[in-house]
């Protein structure tokens, strides 16, 4: 795969941040789901993160069924109790990877590239 595609230089630069993965179209499949959710099981595909099922869902729960027509592996449901979630915000912020700074433009030049 191309390492030069936007959403592979997004993630691969922002990766440093230890944010987790950066995903270059963060929101959900409309088609297939309405959220992400704590328990989602999927892949990540030119950015974007596909559900496949729901390890808090019952295993033949018809949410779990929404990409794929066969029911995953018969599996007991994760009991999410056990656990504590801790919630962090994300605080707003300009995020960029390392080597990129801000810069005021106030004389509004404008950038071109140096190879040419």
């Amino acid at each position: 795969m191309p390492t030069d595609q936007p959403w592979n230089v997004y993630r691969e630069q922002l990766s440093s941040l230890y944010h987790g993965m950066a995903l270059w179209k963060p929101g959900p499949v409309k088609e297939l789901y309405d959220k992400v959710s704590i328990g989602d099981v999927g892949y990540e595909r030119n950015g974007r993160f596909y559900r496949m099922f729901n390890v808090k869902l019952p295993w033949d729960d018809p949410l779990n069924q929404k990409i794929s027509k066969d029911q995953p592996e018969n599996y007991e449901a994760m009991d999410l109790d056990l656990f504590t979630l801790y919630e962090e915000p994300f605080k707003k912020d300009d995020y960029y990877s390392p080597g990129v700074f801000r810069y005021k433009n106030t004389e509004n030049r404008q950038a071109h590239d140096s190879r040419e």
